[in-house]
Formats: structure tokens, C-alpha cells, sequence
């Protein structure tokens, strides 16, 4: 090679990135928890959702290859408008390549359209409405955690298949709550139930007794509370100041997780039922990531702490293998990839990006029963394997499977 060519080339070599990190935007992969850090689902997202992504990017010290993985936060306290801005400047200005958790339905919604627009990655473990993998899919989104068609249509074919023929729903004027009384009102249907009154209120209020009253008076056997967090803990506790005990009047909170549960307290929690998509002491691998996270933050993580590290834990495993945060084939590469880590033995994600795995029933212990620790306060009733709990694609409006 003559010397002009030698120079041409050495030069064209020393502009062009190492191959190693030439296909991670900005020589980093950033990853964004935007959830709820101080309001009513603070308890079972916000700070335990960071936990959960630190602890995922703590399994590769914090690097792949000489990449190095950063994790930033926000609140958007609820408020599609907040989360939306948020969003934006992560996605235009700093190099956010995946944005996690989102806590809160409403929010979800908005962020899933411009995660979209930008071309990059959304990851819901919070947020329950099923929306985000039906009618509002996303070939960037995928809900990991829960949904309200599993929680829903869960628990009505349980509490069905034990008696309940005659329902009243208490629910959160949300997207949330709007989602799970569809969900449930449908099975009850096709069960020859009758749902025979349903109330609104909206996020954050204090006086349920109206409604409680009504429920009461109503001639239903079957009380559901749509809502959850604060909410949920709030109307329950005023339910047992109106004597619902769970004998003439059964109570079921089809969406909440055991972060509640512990909120409620032994004595008014006791009996209750939930459907939940984590279970600490289901198998050597929960049990780790529990104790990991009682060292970190000395509390028991909630589903959605759980389904965020394992979504990110994911993630990182595809980006590493791939060598690339490219949003398109890495959500190629994760509808192959079979999950199994703390969070679920089994997963894996479909073409309207739900993440299917098993579903548990669990039961509220009460305070006389036998515990390892305070924060031992559920035991597992049964399995809903995957395949049973989440919407079928055959019902689903996702574009993506049409």
C-alpha cells in the first residue's frame, strides 16, 4: 500500500468506534424507572422499583463489556402530562434507551405512544390496565408483571367456581379500575352471575362508607374493590369498621399484591384473597431475590419491584448478547428468549408483547397464624399457569397478531 493510502486508512480507522461498543447509543445503555415515588402506589412501585434495577445492573457490575449501564429516575406523580415531559426529554435529550415500571395506568398509556415515536423501549410492570397489550399494543412495549384480564378473570373464576353469584363493585375511576370491572363483569356473565351495582371514586379518596353501605344494602354476596395502594388499604379497613367480615359479604381485591397486605396489618387483612404474579417462597431463586432485597432496602419486594428486575435483568442478558440497545432487535431477540429468574420460573413474551407466566392465587394470613417473619403474611392457595391467566390472542385487538 502506497504511504498516501496507509495515512487515508489508519485515519478512517481512528474516527470509526471500537466494534464492541459501536451499536450502544452513545457508548452507554441508560436505563429510566419513571414511577410513583410518593403517592398512593408508591408502597408497591416507586423506591422498590429503583431497587429492583439496581439490583439487576449490580448482577453485571454495572457493565457490559466496557459499556458502562446507568440507571436514572423520576417521579411523574401520577400525571399523564408530567410522565410525558419526563419521557420526552429522557428519550430526546438523554440517550434513555429503556424507560421501566410507570406505576400508574393512565401514565402507561401516554408513555407507550411516544416510546413508539421515538423508536426506543418501554417495559410496564406497575401499571395493570390490559389495554397496553390489546387495543393500545406496541411493537416497543412489553408488559411484564401483571395485567387486569389475569387478575380479574382470575379471581371472578375462583370466587365463581366457591359461590359468589351476586356482585358489587367499588372502583377506581381510572383506566386501572375501568379495566378490571370489564374483565370481571364479563366472566360473571358467562357464569350466570349477576353484578348488581357498581360506584366510582377517584384516586385518593378518603370516605368509602357510602359506597360500603350501598354494597351492603344491595343483596350482593361479593364485594370487589378495583382499586389498589392506599386506596385499596383505605376501604378496606372502613369495610371492617362497617362489619364486612367475609361471612354474609365476601371481599375480594382482585388487584392488589402483598405490599398491601402488609399496609392492611394481620388482623384487618386476614382471610382476604389476591391474585399476585410473584410469591417469595416459591422456589430457591424467589427466596434469593428476596433476601437480596430485604439486605437492600429491609423489606420483601411487591410483584412489580420484582417484575422490574426481572425485566431489566432480561433486557441486559439480550443487549449483552446482541452487543446492540437497538430497540427493534432487541425486542426480537426477547420474544425468543425464555425468562427464568427470581421473579417467575417461566415466561415468555408474545407478539402483543405480554409476557406470559404462572399467576397464584394467595390468602391473607391472619395473626395467630404460623410466620417467619412479620413480612410472612400470605400462603400460596394455587397456580394459574400462564396459558390460563392472560387474555388469548384469539380475543385480543392487538394490530400486531392480526
Amino acid at each position: 500500500m502506497k504511504l498516501k493510502g496507509l495515512l487515508a486508512a489508519v485515519a478512517l480507522s481512528a474516527a470509526l468506534p471500537t466494534p464492541a461498543s459501536a451499536d450502544f447509543s452513545g457508548n452507554v445503555v441508560k436505563i429510566g424507572v419513571l414511577t410513583d415515588m410518593s403517592g398512593p402506589f408508591s408502597h408497591q412501585t416507586g423506591p422498590g422499583s429503583v431497587a429492583g434495577a439496581e439490583l439487576a445492573i449490580a448482577e453485571i457490575k454495572g457493565k457490559i463489556g466496557d459499556v458502562p449501564v446507568e440507571l436514572v429516575l423520576a417521579d411523574h406523580q401520577n400525571k399523564p402530562d408530567i410522565a410525558l415531559n419526563l419521557a420526552r426529554r429522557w428519550l430526546d435529550v438523554d440517550g434513555v434507551d429503556l424507560i421501566v415500571d410507570l406505576a400508574s395506568s393512565a401514565v402507561a398509556l401516554a408513555v407507550q405512544d411516544v416510546v413508539k415515536e421515538k423508536n426506543r423501549m418501554v417495559i410496564f410492570s406497575g401499571p395493570g390496565t390490559d389495554r397496553l397489550t390489546n387495543d393500545a399494543c406496541s411493537p416497543n412495549g412489553i408488559h411484564w408483571t401483571y395485567d387486569t384480564y389475569a387478575t380479574g378473570h382470575s379471581m371472578a373464576q375462583a370466587i365463581i367456581e366457591s359461590g359468589g353469584k351476586n356482585w358489587f363493585f367499588i372502583g377506581n375511576d381510572s383506566a386501572f379500575g375501568r379495566s378490571i370491572v370489564e374483565v370481571m363483569s364479563g366472566a360473571i356473565a358467562k357464569a350466570s352471575g349477576k353484578v348488581v351495582g357498581e360506584v366510582w371514586h377517584p384516586t385518593g379518596a378518603n370516605d368509602y362508607s357510602s359506597f360500603i353501605m350501598q354494597a351492603q344494602s344491595s343483596g350482593a354476596d361479593v364485594l370487589v374493590l378495583a382499586n389498589s395502594g392506599t386506596d385499596f388499604v383505605r376501604a378496606v379497613k372502613q369495610a371492617r369498621e362497617f362489619g364486612v367480615d367475609g361471612d354474609a359479604l365476601r371481599l375480594v381485591g382482585p388487584s392488589i399484591s402483598m405490599a398491601d397486605i402488609l399496609a392492611l396489618g394481620p388482623e384487618d387483612a386476614e382471610g382476604l384473597h389476591y391474585i399476585d404474579a410473584f410469591y417469595w417462597n416459591l422456589n430457591d431463586k424467589t427466596r434469593e431475590l428476596t433476601n437480596a432485597f430485604l439486605e437492600k432496602r429491609q423489606a420483601i419486594p411487591a410483584q412489580a419491584h420484582a417484575g422490574v428486575y426481572s425485566a431489566v435483568r432480561s433486557y441486559l442478558a439480550v443487549v449483552s448478547e446482541l452487543k446492540s440497545d437497538e430497540a427493534s432487535a432487541v425486542m426480537e431477540k426477547l420474544g425468543s428468549t425464555e425468562i427464568s429468574d427470581g421473579f417467575t420460573p417461566s415466561g415468555k413474551i408474545r407478539a402483543d408483547g405480554r409476557m406470559v407466566h404462572d399467576m397464584y392465587l394467595m390468602r391473607a394470613k391472619g395473626p395467630d397464624a404460623d410466620k417467619t417473619a412479620d413480612w410472612d403474611a400470605v400462603e400460596l392457595v394455587a397456580t394459574v399457569p400462564g396459558d390460563k391467566a392472560y387474555r388469548p390472542l384469539a380475543e385480543s385487538q392487538c394490530p400486531l397478531v392480526k
